[in-house]
């Protein structure tokens, strides 16, 4: 099995913080890695080792995370916000992790293009779906009035929590939910 760059690194860090300061021959023998390799990956660490959390970032787990916050906040601030990419790479470098991931703009345009092919993917499967159910498709609907200042009419699906009807009204009595909840089937 071929290890990327990162997993390479991950390797050489895994076995430089378990055995203290080894040499690079060791670690090289350790993780099956050359010499020049693991040579070349203790350098890339030294140089992003800049901020007291940079060796947090090294690990599995320190990886896993900062992809899990990359692609979060290209979510959150480009598709639901609107934010470009351009502040978005300001962002992460005021956070100091231009060393760690790929935040130049080109990247971060690069992560939003790839997610939106796949929400737009996501979205042609789940209309097909829609269109050629294999199974019938089951509500589990129910409902219930909620009182503030005025009454509201609510009728989900219990299995999704999706709101079918959200309604408000003075009027609370059988018709006016027979006709919202009728209206809200027939769609």
């Amino acid at each position: 099995m071929k290890l990327n760059i990162r997993e390479r690194c991950q390797k050489v860090f895994q076995a430089f913080s378990a055995k203290g300061h080894l040499t690079i021959r060791a670690i090289a023998q350790a993780t099956g890695i050359s010499k020049s390799s693991v040579h070349r990956h203790q350098q890339a660490m030294k140089r992003r080792h800049q901020y007291p959390e940079s060796r947090v970032w090294e690990s599995a787990i320190g990886a896993q995370w900062l992809k899990r916050l990359v692609v979060a906040t290209v979510f959150i601030f480009c598709f639901k916000r609107g934010v470009g990419c351009e502040s978005l790479a300001e962002f992460f470098r005021l956070l100091g992790l231009e060393q760690q991931v790929g935040v130049s703009v080109s990247s971060l345009r690069q992560i939003r293009t790839q997610m939106e092919t796949q929400i737009l993917d996501y979205q042609r499967l789940q209309h097909s779906q829609l269109e050629h159910p294999q199974t019938p498709v089951e509500a589990c609907v129910s409902v219930d009035e909620t009182f503030f200042d005025q009454v509201v009419l609510v009728m989900l699906d219990l299995p999704s929590g999706f709101i079918l009807v959200e309604e408000m009204s003075q009027d609370y009595r059988y018709e006016t939910w027979q006709q919202h909840t009728q209206q809200a089937l027939a769609n």
